[in-house]
């Protein structure tokens, strides 16, 4: 299925039309038309495109060289548009009956709201039951997750007012979470450190390292009894460790975890068990992640200097930013069933770079599936830059969020790595760039957006 699908993407890839917009999030008028050039076969070229030689065939018509056909396209515009910075109100949204959008921004949209969308709405009379769906501010870069609510407005005179409100659909990806190691701040450290032997007494400046290990699996929201309240408990299954560490001492408590709580602000907490008591962890909330390899090291002990150690944590950072996303979302186009368009992206140039890995990768699919990657020695890609062998666009079967990794390097190399492949954790490629090259990597960035125009069942 996944060899018929890359051979499907392909001929989309060169076949379709393209279009796109320009991220107008802060902005209440509708996106703007623009133009690209891209490289697309004509149509009775689409029998030879499974050829491996596809590309050779095209450009050397009777065995000379030819330029390739250019075509250029129009970027269609999404006609939704960001109110005010604070909600995106979708294209097919009746403006024109019911509450007023400034009416039900300002009685539903929460400062820790990293976006909000309104969908739809329907109008009964004097009853509005508005569709809307809002996703937290990310605040650990792991399991962001999204709410889906309806929300009751009811007219009295010409005021409409918020009469109720409630969740209808709640939905994490688990993979961020699956695996995951954290370390906690000094005040979350005394809280988990109970969960060790009765009468054990926690150390100042000791660090406390949670591990959770790869089987966490989330059950099932336990529906309110009052849905206004925003806030639901939810049955998981996993287990992990809890490790602490001082200049004097290091040992470590396995726990079980079977419930947790989320709220309106996404922030999760789980409930640790073992057999000394039970804690609350919060990823992201006093508890920070860090990455497999930093993990490894700071339990180990063997390193005396971490802050030399050849990890992600060490890494500079810069910018990477992408015309290819709508408030959040990646543009239509960039779909293996709209297009096959690889996003148009940018980034910072970092001083001793001579080269930089390109790749993007599905967060929300369990083998960390590779959807684009290439080396450059630019700072910029343009729509449509990776080819069908450096691209294949999504086809979620669910939202999934797909983020962008550009890692730069003093030289360039090549790890191998073809897209439809799997097992492609970032970390998993910043040692394949180091392999025959230590600090090789000297900088990354990253931009994530959602995918969510086409549903499918594989």
């Amino acid at each position: 299925m996944r060899k018929f699908y890359v051979l499907y993407s392909s001929l989309l890839a060169v076949m379709l039309m393209f279009s796109g917009c320009e991220s107008t999030q802060g902005v209440d008028t509708g996106s703007t038309v623009n133009t690209e050039t891209v490289i697309a076969a004509d149509s009775e070229n689409e029998d030879i495109l499974s050829s491996d030689n596809a590309v050779d065939d095209l450009n050397t018509p009777d065995g000379e060289n030819a330029e390739p056909v250019k075509k250029e396209i129009i970027i269609e515009p999404d006609n939704s548009y960001i109110y005010e910075g604070l909600c995106k109100v979708c294209e097919d949204y009746d403006e024109t009956s019911g509450a007023p959008i400034e009416t039900i921004i300002k009685e539903l949209r929460k400062d820790s709201y990293e976006r909000m969308v309104l969908l739809s709405h329907t109008v009964d009379g004097d009853t509005d039951t508005v569709k809307y769906k809002v996703i937290p501010m990310d605040i650990s870069d792991k399991a962001r997750p999204y709410i889906m609510c309806n929300a009751v407005f009811t007219k009295e005179g010409d005021e409409w007012s918020l009469s109720s409100k409630e969740w209808s659909e709640w939905v994490i990806k688990r993979n961020e979470l699956s695996g995951s190691s954290w370390v906690a701040d000094s005040e979350e450290a005394k809280d988990l450190a109970k969960l060790f032997e009765s009468g054990f007494e926690f150390k100042e400046g000791s660090n406390v390292y949670i591990h959770i290990k790869r089987n966490l699996y989330l059950i099932s929201v336990l529906k309110n009894d009052d849905p206004s309240v925003f806030e639901t408990k939810f049955g998981t299954s996993f287990g992990g460790s809890i490790y602490y560490i001082n200049d004097e001492e290091n040992k470590s408590v396995d726990f079980t975890c079977t419930e947790g709580i989320v709220n309106d602000e996404g922030l999760l907490s789980f409930k640790l068990v073992t057999d000394n008591g039970e804690a609350d962890f919060e990823p992201g909330n006093g508890n920070s992640f860090i990455s497999d390899g930093f993990y490894k090291l700071c339990i180990s002990g063997e390193t005396d200097d971490l802050s030399k150690a050849d990890v992600i944590e060490n890494l500079d950072t810069f910018e990477v930013t992408s015309k290819s996303i709508f408030y959040g979302e990646w543009i239509k186009e960039t779909g293996g069933q709209n297009g096959n368009v690889s996003p148009e992206l940018s980034w910072e140039k970092v001083d001793g770079a001579g080269a930089y890995a390109i790749m993007i990768t599905d967060l929300d699919t369990d083998d960390y599936f590779l959807h684009g990657y290439r080396t450059s020695d630019t700072t910029h890609l343009d729509y449509g830059d990776l080819g069908d062998d450096e691209f294949l666009g999504p086809i979620p079967p669910s939202p999934h969020n797909y983020k962008v990794y550009v890692f730069a390097l003093k030289e360039a190399v090549d790890p191998g790595l073809r897209v439809a492949k799997q097992n492609c954790h970032p970390e998993h490629l910043f040692d394949l760039l180091n392999k025959d090259n230590p600090g090789n990597v000297i900088a990354y960035g990253t931009v994530t957006a959602s995918y969510e125009y086409l549903s499918r069942v594989w």
